[in-house]
């Protein structure tokens, strides 16, 4: 998973999220699917341990200021995963 996240990492540094994905497009449906998961937990975990860290309350919003860079990666992660999991008309 984190390899596999490294690669997505790097791609979306030089490529823009809409275009296809060199690193997702050869998983298959299931290996999309468990990498799906893998992220969405990451991306929880991330929000969390960042929200725990460093956040405070405006005006009625939690605005979380730890973990950002993680936060951020796993964000772009989650959005590249998601368009993968639309072109290919799954159901995540």
């Amino acid at each position: 998973m984190d390899s596999l996240l490294t690669n997505l990492a790097n791609e979306l540094l030089v490529q823009d999220i809409a275009e296809p994905s060199a690193v997702l497009g050869p998983l298959s449906d299931d290996e999309l699917q468990t990498f799906d998961d893998a992220v969405r937990e990451q991306f929880a975990l991330a929000l969390l341990s960042g929200a725990h860290e460093n956040s405070e309350w405006s005006n009625g919003k939690l605005v979380i200021a730890g973990s950002r860079g993680n936060i951020h990666l796993l964000q772009a992660a989650f959005y590249a995963v998601m368009l993968e999991v639309q072109r290919r008309g799954a159901v995540a």
